[in-house]
Formats: structure tokens, C-alpha cells, sequence
């Protein structure tokens, strides 16, 4: 029963991710900067679960795949988080070290520590912390940027309230990933706790474009 409610939670999650990638592209030329960079996140992000679903079937190992996803998915939230901080001016000036030896230490993690066909919880760690420090920076910049409309402002920080929501709630599921536990249900448990949370941020997203570009112009 576990297994069969994974399974739909995954598929529903998935579901979540194609729909705000056609909500995207139905509105990309309508898109500011920060969410036509958000939207190469969704669209990376579906296709690599795409890709996982055709490696299942085919009976192949799909956690390569992981270890791509991981490294995009620092890169992308590194380049999307870059167009809506301002503040503090140091994390301009640091920003293309971050990223760049960050960038290198993931894929040196996936030569020389943890096999492209294991999970790669070091990383995937790193990453998610990194994510989280980008969303917290963010609460500091909450005055209104002059730079996007109130409306965008408002949307901008539901996307970063997902963000939080998302990579705070899996963050030990993926630190602790190695661990065996007692009973196989346990882990399941785990992974159908992680669908959800995703499910929950790409719904967040949703409303966040749909504020945006189809409330604001009823």
C-alpha cells in the first residue's frame, strides 16, 4: 500500500512539474527576469524526471541522473536567486566564486566520493543548504524592490516561501538517505513525505505565476 501511494505521490508531483512548465511557456514572453530563470529550473527539473521514468522502464540505474539534477539544480537556484538579491552587497561580490567552486566540488563528489550510480547525499546536501542560505538572504531583501512591481514582489516571495517550505522539509531525508533502517516501510514513508513537500512547492509556484500574470489582468 506504501509503495502503490509513493507512486501515485511521485506521479502527482510530476504532474505539478508539467503543468507549471506549460503555464511558463504559455506566458514566457510575458515573464520578467527572475521567472523566465525560474521557469529553466522547472523546465530542467521535469525533464530529468522524465528522463528517471523511461531509465525505470528501462531497466536501468536512474541515479546518474541525480547527480546531473544536483548540479543543475545549484546552478539554476544560484542563477535565479542572483536577479532578486540585493542586499547584503557582499553576496554580489562573492556570488561567481560560490557557484563556480561549489560547481566544482559537486562534480569532484561524483568522481571521487560517492559513484554517479549511488546517491550522491554529500552534494545533494551541499546543495540544499545552499538553496535554503539563497531563501533566507532573500527575507532580508522583503522591502519592495524597486526594481519589479508589488506584484512581482509578492509573487517572488511565494516562490521563496516554496523554496523554503520544499528544501527545509527534505533536507534530512536526503542527509540521512544512507541510513538503513529496521523496517523497509520506514523509508518509503520518507520518500512519500518528500512527494508531498514537492507537490506542495510546485503548487506554491503555481499560484505565484498565476498571481502574476492571469488575477492581475482579470
Amino acid at each position: 500500500m506504501l509503495n502503490t501511494l509513493n507512486l501515485y505521490a511521485a506521479n502527482v508531483a510530476l504532474i505539478c512539474v508539467g503543468i507549471n512548465v506549460l503555464f511558463c511557456i504559455v506566458n514566457f514572453k510575458k515573464m520578467n527576469s527572475p521567472f523566465k530563470r525560474l521557469f529553466i529550473f522547472l523546465l530542467m527539473n521535469f525533464t530529468i524526471e522524465i528522463l528517471a521514468l523511461v531509465f525505470i522502464k528501462m531497466g536501468m540505474n536512474n541515479l546518474p541522473l541525480l547527480h546531473i539534477y544536483v548540479l543543475a539544480e545549484f546552478i539554476l537556484f544560484s542563477y535565479f536567486y542572483k536577479s532578486i538579491i540585493r542586499k547584503p552587497s557582499a553576496f554580489q561580490s562573492v556570488y561567481w566564486y560560490f557557484v563556480v567552486g561549489g560547481s566544482i566540488l559537486i562534480v569532484l563528489n561524483s568522481i571521487f566520493l560517492q559513484s554517479i550510480f549511488d546517491f550522491n547525499t554529500i552534494a545533494k546536501t551541499f546543495v540544499q543548504i545552499s538553496i535554503i542560505g539563497y531563501a533566507v538572504v532573500y527575507f532580508y531583501n522583503l522591502v519592495e524592490d524597486p526594481a519589479f512591481s508589488p506584484t512581482t514582489s509578492k509573487s517572488l516571495r511565494l516562490v521563496n516561501s516554496a523554496v523554503i517550505t520544499y528544501y527545509s522539509g527534505s533536507l534530512f531525508i536526503f542527509m540521512f538517505n544512507g541510513i538503513s533502517f529496521e523496517s523497509e516501510n520506514s523509508n518509503i514513508v520518507f520518500w512519500i513525505f518528500n512527494s508531498l513537500l514537492n507537490i506542495i512547492f510546485h503548487l506554491l509556484i503555481l499560484y505565484a505565476l498565476w498571481r502574476l500574470y492571469y488575477k492581475k489582468t482579470t
